[in-house]
Protein backbone atom coordinates (compact mmCIF):
# COMPACT_ATOMS: atom_id res chain seq x y z
CA UNK A 1 0.00 0.00 0.00
CA UNK A 2 1.22 3.46 -0.84
CA UNK A 3 0.88 5.86 2.07
CA UNK A 4 -0.71 8.48 -0.16
CA UNK A 5 -3.95 6.47 -0.12
CA UNK A 6 -6.73 7.72 2.11
CA UNK A 7 -5.62 7.66 5.72
CA UNK A 8 -7.49 8.43 8.94
CA UNK A 9 -5.70 9.82 12.01
CA UNK A 10 -7.51 9.15 15.29
CA UNK A 11 -6.47 10.79 18.55
CA UNK A 12 -8.08 10.49 21.99
CA UNK A 13 -6.22 13.20 23.98
CA UNK A 14 -5.10 16.79 23.50
CA UNK A 15 -1.48 15.64 23.28
CA UNK A 16 -2.52 13.11 20.65
CA UNK A 17 -4.28 15.86 18.70
CA UNK A 18 -1.12 17.92 18.75
CA UNK A 19 0.87 15.01 17.34
CA UNK A 20 -1.78 14.38 14.68
CA UNK A 21 -1.62 18.03 13.65
CA UNK A 22 2.11 17.70 12.90
CA UNK A 23 1.72 14.74 10.54
CA UNK A 24 -1.70 15.15 8.93
CA UNK A 25 -0.48 17.11 5.92
CA UNK A 26 2.38 14.73 5.15
CA UNK A 27 -0.09 11.83 5.10
CA UNK A 28 -2.90 13.82 3.45
CA UNK A 29 -4.97 12.39 6.28
CA UNK A 30 -8.40 13.11 7.71
CA UNK A 31 -8.39 13.62 11.48
CA UNK A 32 -10.91 12.30 13.99
CA UNK A 33 -11.35 12.63 17.75
CA UNK A 34 -14.01 11.84 20.38
CA UNK A 35 -16.82 14.42 20.29
CA UNK A 36 -15.57 16.24 23.40
CA UNK A 37 -12.28 17.05 21.62
CA UNK A 38 -13.81 18.18 18.34
CA UNK A 39 -12.34 21.37 16.87
CA UNK A 40 -11.47 22.86 13.50
CA UNK A 41 -9.77 20.23 11.38
CA UNK A 42 -10.76 17.40 13.74
CA UNK A 43 -14.09 15.72 13.05
CA UNK A 44 -16.02 13.94 15.81
CA UNK A 45 -16.27 10.17 15.73
CA UNK A 46 -19.93 9.37 15.11
CA UNK A 47 -22.29 8.09 16.42
CA UNK A 48 -19.83 7.41 19.25
CA UNK A 49 -16.15 6.63 19.70
CA UNK A 50 -16.27 2.84 19.21
CA UNK A 51 -18.78 2.78 16.37
CA UNK A 52 -16.99 5.66 14.68
CA UNK A 53 -13.63 3.85 14.83
CA UNK A 54 -15.16 0.73 13.32
CA UNK A 55 -16.75 2.75 10.53
CA UNK A 56 -13.40 4.34 9.65
CA UNK A 57 -11.85 0.85 9.58
CA UNK A 58 -14.27 -0.03 6.81
CA UNK A 59 -13.89 3.24 4.89
CA UNK A 60 -10.15 4.00 4.87
CA UNK A 61 -7.04 2.28 3.51
CA UNK A 62 -5.08 3.07 6.67
CA UNK A 63 -5.71 4.07 10.27
CA UNK A 64 -3.16 5.76 12.52
CA UNK A 65 -4.45 5.36 16.08
CA UNK A 66 -2.76 7.73 18.51
CA UNK A 67 -3.76 5.90 21.65
CA UNK A 68 -2.89 2.86 23.75
CA UNK A 69 -2.61 -0.31 21.68
CA UNK A 70 -5.14 -2.00 23.94
CA UNK A 71 -7.80 0.59 23.13
CA UNK A 72 -7.26 0.09 19.40
CA UNK A 73 -7.34 -3.70 19.66
CA UNK A 74 -10.46 -3.90 21.81
CA UNK A 75 -12.33 -1.31 19.74
CA UNK A 76 -11.50 -2.77 16.33
CA UNK A 77 -11.73 -6.46 17.26
CA UNK A 78 -15.35 -6.89 16.07
CA UNK A 79 -14.53 -5.71 12.52
CA UNK A 80 -11.11 -7.30 12.00
CA UNK A 81 -11.55 -9.81 9.18
CA UNK A 82 -8.62 -10.74 6.96
CA UNK A 83 -5.09 -9.43 6.49
CA UNK A 84 -5.62 -9.45 2.74
CA UNK A 85 -8.54 -7.03 2.98
CA UNK A 86 -8.28 -5.19 6.29
CA UNK A 87 -6.75 -1.70 6.18
CA UNK A 88 -3.35 -0.94 7.63
CA UNK A 89 -3.51 -0.09 11.32
CA UNK A 90 -0.62 1.65 13.08
CA UNK A 91 -0.67 2.62 16.75
CA UNK A 92 1.34 5.56 18.10
CA UNK A 93 1.71 6.76 21.67
CA UNK A 94 0.73 10.40 22.19
CA UNK A 95 4.34 11.52 22.63
CA UNK A 96 5.38 9.94 19.36
CA UNK A 97 7.97 7.58 20.77
CA UNK A 98 6.76 4.48 18.90
CA UNK A 99 4.91 3.70 15.65
CA UNK A 100 3.65 0.13 15.97
CA UNK A 101 2.56 -1.82 12.91
CA UNK A 102 -0.53 -3.55 14.34
CA UNK A 103 -2.58 -4.94 11.45
CA UNK A 104 -1.98 -5.72 7.75
CA UNK A 105 1.74 -5.14 7.89
CA UNK A 106 2.51 -6.45 4.42
CA UNK A 107 -0.45 -6.37 2.04
CA UNK A 108 -2.18 -3.49 3.81
CA UNK A 109 1.05 -1.53 4.13
CA UNK A 110 1.20 -0.97 7.90
CA UNK A 111 4.93 -1.74 8.00
CA UNK A 112 5.61 0.85 5.32
CA UNK A 113 3.38 3.35 7.07
CA UNK A 114 5.14 2.75 10.41
CA UNK A 115 8.47 3.53 8.77
CA UNK A 116 7.10 6.69 7.20
CA UNK A 117 5.71 7.85 10.54
CA UNK A 118 9.10 7.14 12.10
CA UNK A 119 10.76 9.34 9.49
CA UNK A 120 8.24 12.12 10.08
CA UNK A 121 8.31 12.15 13.87
CA UNK A 122 11.54 10.51 14.99
CA UNK A 123 9.55 7.62 16.48
CA UNK A 124 10.87 4.08 16.57
CA UNK A 125 9.07 1.91 14.02
CA UNK A 126 7.97 -1.30 15.75
CA UNK A 127 7.54 -4.11 13.22
CA UNK A 128 7.03 -7.69 14.33
CA UNK A 129 6.30 -9.63 11.12
CA UNK A 130 8.69 -12.59 11.00
CA UNK A 131 10.14 -11.92 7.55
CA UNK A 132 10.96 -8.32 8.49
CA UNK A 133 12.51 -9.37 11.79
CA UNK A 134 14.64 -12.01 10.02
CA UNK A 135 15.42 -9.56 7.18
CA UNK A 136 14.22 -11.84 4.41
CA UNK A 137 11.78 -11.24 1.57
CA UNK A 138 8.05 -11.83 1.88
CA UNK A 139 6.07 -13.36 -0.96
CA UNK A 140 2.96 -11.33 -0.19
CA UNK A 141 5.03 -8.18 -0.69
CA UNK A 142 6.75 -9.42 -3.85
CA UNK A 143 3.59 -10.38 -5.73
CA UNK A 144 1.90 -6.93 -5.76
CA UNK A 145 5.22 -5.18 -6.39
CA UNK A 146 5.87 -7.00 -9.69
CA UNK A 147 2.78 -7.18 -10.14
CA UNK A 148 2.21 -10.89 -10.51
CA UNK A 149 -0.24 -13.70 -9.80
CA UNK A 150 0.28 -16.82 -7.75
CA UNK A 151 -2.28 -19.55 -7.04
CA UNK A 152 -3.74 -19.79 -3.55
CA UNK A 153 -2.22 -16.47 -2.56
CA UNK A 154 -2.87 -16.69 1.17
CA UNK A 155 -1.73 -20.27 1.67
CA UNK A 156 1.35 -20.02 -0.52
CA UNK A 157 2.42 -16.67 0.93
CA UNK A 158 2.13 -18.05 4.45
CA UNK A 159 4.05 -21.20 3.55
CA UNK A 160 6.90 -19.51 1.67
CA UNK A 161 7.22 -16.68 4.19
CA UNK A 162 7.38 -19.19 7.02
CA UNK A 163 10.14 -21.15 5.34
CA UNK A 164 12.15 -18.01 4.58
CA UNK A 165 11.75 -16.71 8.13
CA UNK A 166 12.91 -20.09 9.47
CA UNK A 167 16.05 -20.01 7.34
CA UNK A 168 14.99 -22.94 5.15
CA UNK A 169 16.11 -23.32 1.55
CA UNK A 170 13.58 -21.83 -0.86
CA UNK A 171 14.62 -21.85 -4.50
CA UNK A 172 13.89 -19.00 -6.90
CA UNK A 173 13.92 -19.87 -10.60
CA UNK A 174 13.48 -16.81 -12.80
CA UNK A 175 12.50 -18.11 -16.20
CA UNK A 176 11.26 -14.55 -16.65
CA UNK A 177 13.75 -12.00 -15.22
CA UNK A 178 12.09 -9.63 -12.76
CA UNK A 179 13.18 -7.01 -10.24
CA UNK A 180 12.23 -8.30 -6.78
CA UNK A 181 13.46 -8.62 -3.22
CA UNK A 182 15.51 -11.83 -3.24
CA UNK A 183 16.61 -11.84 0.39
CA UNK A 184 16.50 -15.36 1.79
CA UNK A 185 15.89 -17.06 -1.56
CA UNK A 186 18.39 -19.42 -3.18
CA UNK A 187 18.69 -18.62 -6.89
CA UNK A 188 18.63 -21.69 -9.12
CA UNK A 189 19.46 -22.08 -12.80
CA UNK A 190 17.76 -25.44 -13.37
CA UNK A 191 14.50 -26.32 -11.59
CA UNK A 192 15.24 -30.00 -12.17
CA UNK A 193 18.56 -29.78 -10.31
CA UNK A 194 17.75 -28.10 -7.02
CA UNK A 195 20.17 -27.72 -4.10
CA UNK A 196 19.93 -30.31 -1.37
CA UNK A 197 17.51 -29.47 1.46
CA UNK A 198 15.33 -27.37 -0.87
CA UNK A 199 11.88 -27.31 0.68
CA UNK A 200 10.04 -25.16 -1.87
CA UNK A 201 10.54 -23.46 -5.21
CA UNK A 202 9.12 -20.21 -6.56
CA UNK A 203 9.10 -20.46 -10.36
CA UNK A 204 8.68 -17.15 -12.21
CA UNK A 205 7.15 -17.98 -15.57
CA UNK A 206 4.49 -17.30 -18.19
CA UNK A 207 3.98 -21.01 -18.90
CA UNK A 208 0.49 -22.47 -19.04
CA UNK A 209 1.55 -25.58 -17.10
CA UNK A 210 4.66 -26.47 -15.11
CA UNK A 211 6.19 -29.94 -14.85
CA UNK A 212 5.71 -31.89 -11.65
CA UNK A 213 8.63 -31.57 -9.22
CA UNK A 214 9.35 -33.35 -5.97
CA UNK A 215 9.19 -30.11 -3.95
CA UNK A 216 6.34 -27.71 -3.30
CA UNK A 217 6.36 -25.36 -6.32
CA UNK A 218 4.70 -21.98 -6.44
CA UNK A 219 4.09 -20.54 -9.88
CA UNK A 220 4.55 -16.77 -10.08
CA UNK A 221 3.16 -15.20 -13.26
CA UNK A 222 4.17 -11.59 -14.06
CA UNK A 223 1.14 -9.67 -15.31
CA UNK A 224 2.81 -7.82 -18.16
CA UNK A 225 0.95 -9.06 -21.22
CA UNK A 226 -1.95 -7.55 -23.14
CA UNK A 227 -4.59 -9.24 -25.25
CA UNK A 228 -5.85 -7.70 -28.46
CA UNK A 229 -9.35 -8.95 -29.34
CA UNK A 230 -11.72 -8.68 -32.26
CA UNK A 231 -15.02 -10.51 -32.70
CA UNK A 232 -18.34 -10.64 -34.44
CA UNK A 233 -21.22 -8.75 -32.88
CA UNK A 234 -23.02 -10.65 -30.09
CA UNK A 235 -20.38 -13.35 -29.82
CA UNK A 236 -21.33 -15.82 -27.10
CA UNK A 237 -19.24 -15.45 -23.91
CA UNK A 238 -18.67 -19.22 -23.87
CA UNK A 239 -17.16 -19.04 -27.36
CA UNK A 240 -14.93 -16.17 -26.28
CA UNK A 241 -13.67 -18.11 -23.26
CA UNK A 242 -13.08 -21.22 -25.35
CA UNK A 243 -11.12 -19.22 -27.93
CA UNK A 244 -9.10 -17.55 -25.18
CA UNK A 245 -8.22 -20.90 -23.64
CA UNK A 246 -7.15 -22.26 -27.04
CA UNK A 247 -5.06 -19.14 -27.60
CA UNK A 248 -3.32 -19.51 -24.24
CA UNK A 249 -2.61 -23.20 -24.78
CA UNK A 250 -1.32 -22.57 -28.29
CA UNK A 251 1.13 -19.95 -27.02
CA UNK A 252 1.88 -21.69 -23.70
CA UNK A 253 0.77 -18.61 -21.78
CA UNK A 254 -0.90 -18.57 -18.38
CA UNK A 255 -4.26 -16.72 -18.56
CA UNK A 256 -3.28 -14.71 -15.47
CA UNK A 257 -0.37 -13.06 -17.30
CA UNK A 258 -2.67 -10.51 -18.95
CA UNK A 259 -2.90 -7.04 -17.44
CA UNK A 260 -5.29 -5.55 -20.04
CA UNK A 261 -7.60 -6.44 -22.92
CA UNK A 262 -7.76 -4.10 -25.91
CA UNK A 263 -10.08 -3.73 -28.89
CA UNK A 264 -11.78 -1.17 -31.13
CA UNK A 265 -14.17 1.30 -29.53
CA UNK A 266 -17.26 -0.05 -31.30
CA UNK A 267 -16.73 -3.16 -29.16
CA UNK A 268 -16.63 -1.30 -25.84
CA UNK A 269 -19.99 -2.76 -24.83
CA UNK A 270 -19.50 -6.21 -26.34
CA UNK A 271 -20.65 -8.59 -23.57
CA UNK A 272 -18.26 -11.43 -24.43
CA UNK A 273 -15.17 -9.21 -24.23
CA UNK A 274 -16.39 -7.43 -21.11
CA UNK A 275 -17.04 -10.72 -19.37
CA UNK A 276 -13.58 -11.99 -20.30
CA UNK A 277 -12.04 -8.83 -18.83
CA UNK A 278 -14.08 -9.25 -15.66
CA UNK A 279 -13.04 -12.89 -15.34
CA UNK A 280 -9.37 -11.93 -15.72
CA UNK A 281 -9.85 -8.93 -13.41
CA UNK A 282 -8.12 -6.60 -15.83
CA UNK A 283 -9.17 -3.39 -17.59
CA UNK A 284 -10.78 -3.38 -21.03
CA UNK A 285 -9.39 -0.53 -23.13
CA UNK A 286 -10.51 0.53 -26.59
CA UNK A 287 -9.13 2.57 -29.47
CA UNK A 288 -10.81 4.36 -32.35
CA UNK A 289 -10.45 3.13 -35.90
CA UNK A 290 -8.31 6.20 -36.61
CA UNK A 291 -5.90 5.23 -33.82
CA UNK A 292 -5.74 1.61 -34.97
CA UNK A 293 -5.05 2.64 -38.57
CA UNK A 294 -1.82 4.27 -37.41
CA UNK A 295 -0.31 0.79 -36.88
CA UNK A 296 -2.60 -1.53 -38.87
CA UNK A 297 -0.40 -1.61 -41.96
CA UNK A 298 2.36 -3.30 -39.95
CA UNK A 299 0.25 -6.47 -40.00
CA UNK A 300 -1.82 -8.51 -42.48
CA UNK A 301 -5.13 -6.82 -43.26
CA UNK A 302 -8.58 -8.08 -44.16
CA UNK A 303 -10.68 -6.17 -46.65
CA UNK A 304 -13.83 -7.53 -45.02
CA UNK A 305 -12.72 -6.19 -41.65
CA UNK A 306 -11.70 -2.88 -43.23
CA UNK A 307 -15.15 -2.46 -44.81
CA UNK A 308 -16.85 -3.42 -41.55
CA UNK A 309 -14.94 -1.31 -38.99
CA UNK A 310 -12.79 1.02 -41.17
CA UNK A 311 -9.49 -0.61 -40.20
CA UNK A 312 -7.82 -3.67 -41.72
CA UNK A 313 -7.27 -5.59 -38.49
CA UNK A 314 -8.35 -5.19 -34.89
CA UNK A 315 -6.66 -7.72 -32.61
CA UNK A 316 -3.11 -7.09 -33.85
CA UNK A 317 -3.47 -3.31 -33.99
CA UNK A 318 -5.06 -3.17 -30.54
CA UNK A 319 -2.31 -5.38 -29.11
CA UNK A 320 0.26 -3.12 -30.76
CA UNK A 321 -1.12 0.08 -29.25
CA UNK A 322 -1.68 -1.44 -25.82
CA UNK A 323 1.88 -2.81 -25.68
CA UNK A 324 3.73 0.08 -27.28
CA UNK A 325 4.52 -1.95 -30.40
CA UNK A 326 5.71 -5.12 -28.65
CA UNK A 327 3.45 -7.70 -30.33
CA UNK A 328 4.46 -11.30 -29.60
CA UNK A 329 2.12 -13.44 -31.70
CA UNK A 330 0.55 -13.63 -35.14
CA UNK A 331 -3.19 -13.29 -35.52
CA UNK A 332 -5.19 -16.10 -33.93
CA UNK A 333 -8.68 -16.81 -35.29
CA UNK A 334 -11.46 -19.14 -34.14
CA UNK A 335 -15.25 -18.95 -34.45
CA UNK A 336 -15.26 -15.36 -35.68
CA UNK A 337 -12.92 -14.28 -32.87
CA UNK A 338 -9.41 -12.91 -33.38
CA UNK A 339 -6.71 -12.49 -30.76
CA UNK A 340 -3.11 -11.33 -30.51
CA UNK A 341 -0.71 -10.89 -27.61
CA UNK A 342 1.61 -8.04 -26.76
CA UNK A 343 3.90 -7.40 -23.84
CA UNK A 344 4.31 -4.28 -21.78
CA UNK A 345 7.51 -3.39 -20.00
CA UNK A 346 7.89 -1.87 -16.55
CA UNK A 347 9.21 1.66 -16.62
CA UNK A 348 11.60 3.08 -14.05
CA UNK A 349 8.77 4.74 -12.14
CA UNK A 350 6.98 1.41 -11.75
CA UNK A 351 4.27 2.25 -14.30
CA UNK A 352 3.50 -0.33 -16.94
CA UNK A 353 3.83 0.96 -20.49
Amino acid sequence: MSTDKNTALIAVTEHGKALAATIKEALAADCFVPEKLQSEGFAALQPDFAAGMRLLFQQYDALVCIMAAGIAVRTLAPVISDKLYDPAVVVMDEKGHHAISLLSGHVGGANELSRKLADLTGAAAVITTATDVQKVAALDMIVPSVPAWIPDFRENSKRINGLLAAGKTVGLYEEVPIEIDRRGFTSVTNPHELPEQTEALVWVTYRYHLPELNVHTVKMVPQTRVLGVGCRKQTEPEQMMQAFTEFCVQHDTDPHSFSAIASIDIKKNEPAIKQLAEKLNCPFITYTAVQLREVADKYPVSEFVRQTVQVGNVALSAADLASGGRVLTPRFAACGITMAMGERTKMSNGVMA
